[in-house]
């Protein structure tokens, strides 16, 4: 595919463990329709799944202007190389796994440095969400003041132990799918999240978003 699957390689010559709901993915009927050529279905696989990517790269990233590039270069790629999709998982999956590349390649090209360089202060004009926005004035400016302590702090983690945590934690997938996601045991993806919110527990303590108490 041109770009590294995350830590382990290319996608194409190596077949993912068969997920047992892949049978039910809900995109199989837009991805053979895809496949067989109707523009239409991958125009309808986007919608589906842009607000989403968007959500994890910026979560990876922590600028609008970064994820909205990675986005873009995330479809770009599925559209050049979907169609070696075989199936082996669901389709979601295979999108996470070409965002995730696009998230790590991004952090290669640019430099640790220019990662942490600019405000995060646009996050909530770019769709940024916790999981309600209180109607308080005063409670949704401290939910904002949270929401931005814990994107720096998910910064200040590794990639390989932050996508794990991002995935599992803020997107809902579960151990298995991330497992298969990543290419890797169950059992590692577990300590990689355990450590990360380690991790971020410290990073929110050093930042006085929690107390010492609650870590």
């Amino acid at each position: 595919m041109g770009h590294e699957i995350v830590e382990r390689g290319p996608l194409q010559g190596r077949r993912a463990a068969a997920s047992p709901g892949a049978e039910a993915d809900p995109d199989l009927d837009l991805v053979l329709r895809w496949q067989a050529g109707e523009e239409e279905a991958f125009e309808a696989l986007i919608r589906r799944h842009e607000r989403r990517v968007y959500r994890l790269l910026l979560r990876m990233l922590g600028t609008p202007e970064e994820a909205e590039d990675a986005a873009q270069e995330t479809f770009l790629n599925l559209h050049r190389h979907g169609h070696a999709f075989r199936r082996d998982a669901r389709f979601s999956t295979f999108v996470y796994r070409v965002a995730a590349n696009a998230a790590l390649n991004r952090r290669r090209s640019r430099g640790r440095s220019h990662a942490r360089e600019r405000s995060l202060a646009g996050m909530q004009q770019a769709g940024f969400e916790g999981p309600e926005s209180p109607q308080d004035p005063e409670a949704a400016y401290a939910q904002s003041e949270l929401r931005g302590r814990v994107q720096r702090g998910l910064l200040e983690i590794a990639p390989k132990l932050r996508l794990p945590l991002v995935l599992y934690d803020l997107e809902g997938l579960a151990y298995p799918e991330i497992a298969r996601l990543l290419e890797l045991p169950e059992g590692t993806v577990k300590s990689r999240i355990h450590r990360a919110r380690e991790l971020l527990r410290e990073a929110l303590v050093a930042d006085g978003a929690i107390g010492r108490s609650q870590s």
